[in-house]
């Protein structure tokens, strides 16, 4: 993985400029978030040792860019969504450098495409009601780990015997459900409260959980220029209580043996 590492970050980077070129171009908010922030203020670019680009936009934004992102993207690149590519059973959208291949251990069996990516992340409405939040966040985690297994993601290790059992078993019990079905559901479930006045938003999407990707939706909204790789991209204004939430003191160094491979990356071909 170390050894193909810079080629994979140019390549994302590639990705990233033209998420902004279309961004810029129909007036889109977008704004690095998660480690990729975190790199651009700590490393003013990647974190040495990280394997992806994160991108955040409001749902309303996030819409607006996948529906102009089709049309106006080159031939070297795929927009990946539940919509664009069969198989893809995540609620977020990525996009893919053609011709490449970057395959997870997750999606190892699944055919779908397998390119260099960068994450795209939507952003929803978050309830005050902490009842209606609880539900919210219960009601798409499950749904998406019904999703997942029925896209056939492995969704666990091969320490995990008793998971593996547990998704095997739970596969064959949803086994007639359509995944459409399920897809349909939880976009419902996740943008249920879009209509309403929020001062929170979460990323369902993300790594960290809903609880923790539970954000203001300042951070997402009130943004700035930060350089990355050497180029300035949109970021939250507030980019310092945005890491020290999500990271602590973001500016030390992790321990050696938490730097490398989050992803599970089993193939590479560039």
């Amino acid at each position: 993985m170390s050894k193909h590492l810079k080629n994979i970050h140019l390549i994302q980077i590639e990705l990233a400029l033209e998420v902004k070129r279309i961004c810029e171009k129909y007036d889109i908010k977008y704004a690095l978030i998660a480690g990729t922030l975190l790199g651009a203020v700590r490393h003013k670019g990647f974190i040495p040792w990280d394997d992806d680009l994160d991108v955040g936009m409001t749902r309303e934004n996030y819409e607006r860019f996948l529906k102009v992102a089709q049309k106006d993207l080159g031939y070297n690149y795929f927009i990946q969504t539940w919509e664009t590519d069969p198989g893809f059973a995540l609620p977020i959208a990525k996009m893919r450098k053609n011709d490449t291949e970057f395959v997870e251990m997750s999606t190892q069996y699944i055919d779908i495409h397998h390119g260099v990516y960068i994450d795209i992340f939507p952003f929803d409405n978050v309830p005050s009601n902490m009842i209606k939040r609880s539900l919210h966040c219960m009601s798409t985690y499950v749904l998406k780990r019904i999703l997942m297994s029925k896209k056939k993601y492995v969704l666990w290790n091969e320490k995990q015997l008793f998971k593996k059992f547990f998704y095997k078993f739970f596969y064959g019990c949803i086994y007639l459900i359509h995944p459409a079905i399920i897809k349909n559901i939880l976009l419902k479930f996740m943008t249920f409260f879009n209509n309403q006045v929020s001062a929170e938003v979460v990323n369902i999407g993300g790594a960290y959980g809903y609880r923790k990707e539970t954000i203001k939706r300042e951070w997402i909204e009130n943004l700035s220029l930060i350089e990355f790789e050497k180029h300035k991209f949109l970021a939250p204004l507030n980019y310092n209580e945005y890491l020290s939430y999500f990271y602590g003191d973001y500016m030390t160094l992790p321990p050696t043996e938490k730097r490398g491979n989050r992803h599970n990356i089993i193939r590479i071909k560039i």
